[in-house]
């Protein structure tokens, strides 16, 4: 018995032992929001191989690997705190193998930051990045009669050589049921800018009323001309110089409350579409 009776006893030590907890802590330091500047980077030039290991001040803040027309790192759209004033910026871009090839380059530039929120877009192998201020506070609508999403729209878009901006753009969406008719969203907005407010975007189900579940599916983007006349034009085939209206499909759609920013990159095609580009993409601001 008293084998038995030490035995439980030791198990009983054990028990006791394991159930005990060990906090984990993570070190952390409060931001000043008027000494900090919250920056996120994303890759508009036209053509890149995948892009990693970005140092800002010299600290390394990702090395994933992202590819053009992303933001970093690819997994996130994420803001990272900076001090105001000057910030060094590097990258290295990999080779891009396929046509249209692109050598592998180390972009290293700088950029000066203010205190808020920004999205810092580059654009160019040796420029700065173009710094677009993200808006803290979404407008406030009313949570049960307001169903609307909140749009901007930045311009990234180059011509065939790759280097002249295209000119301004119009941003447009249509509900994709018969009838529906193409609704803007964002007028034109030159290269290098986005939209100055947000556009409110009323949500609407397949009846073409205001939806309860505050999700809108099945939407296509369109982009027009500075006026919004012109649906933009790009080469549909490798072989042709044939061309067709564009736009983009949305099939996940918007959803009530929620801010988007969609942004264009890439290039039009030089006689085809073999070194065209077109990437209508977007992030949520917060």
């Amino acid at each position: 018995m008293k084998k038995i009776y030490y035995i439980l006893l030791a198990m009983l030590g054990i028990a006791f032992t394991s159930c005990q907890t060990n906090d984990i802590t993570f070190p952390f330091s409060e931001i000043d929001a008027s000494q900090t500047a919250e920056v996120r980077l994303l890759n508009v030039i036209p053509y890149t191989g995948n892009s990693d290991t970005l140092l800002l001040n010299g600290a390394n803040y990702s090395s994933v690997s992202t590819a053009v027309g992303s933001y970093y790192p690819a997994s996130a759209a994420k803001y990272f705190a900076l001090p105001i004033g000057s910030t060094t910026i590097s990258l290295r871009f990999a080779a891009k193998t396929t046509a249209p090839t692109v050598a592998a380059f180390k972009y290293a530039n700088t950029m000066t930051m203010k205190a808020g929120k920004w999205s810092a877009y580059i654009y160019n192998a040796a420029q700065p990045p173009v710094l677009l201020q993200d808006a803290d506070n979404i407008p406030s609508t009313d949570a049960w009669n307001d169903t609307v999403c909140f749009i901007k729209f930045a311009n990234f878009f180059f011509k065939a050589d790759g280097v002249t901006p295209y000119g301004p753009l119009t941003l447009k969406v249509r509900k994709n049921i018969t009838g529906a008719a193409w609704e803007t969203v964002a007028s034109n907005i030159a290269f290098g800018t986005q939209s100055s407010d947000y556009y409110q975007y009323k949500l609407k189900n397949t009846a073409g009323t205001k939806p309860w579940s505050g999700i809108e599916p099945n939407l296509t983007l369109a982009l027009f001309d500075a006026a919004g006349v012109v649906q933009y034009q790009q080469f549909a085939s490798a072989t042709t110089s044939a061309k067709g209206a564009y736009s983009s499909s949305l099939t996940a759609g918007m959803g009530k409350g929620r801010a988007y920013t969609f942004y264009l990159t890439g290039k039009e095609g030089t006689t085809n579409n073999t070194d065209q580009a077109l990437r209508l993409n977007s992030y949520n601001p917060k």
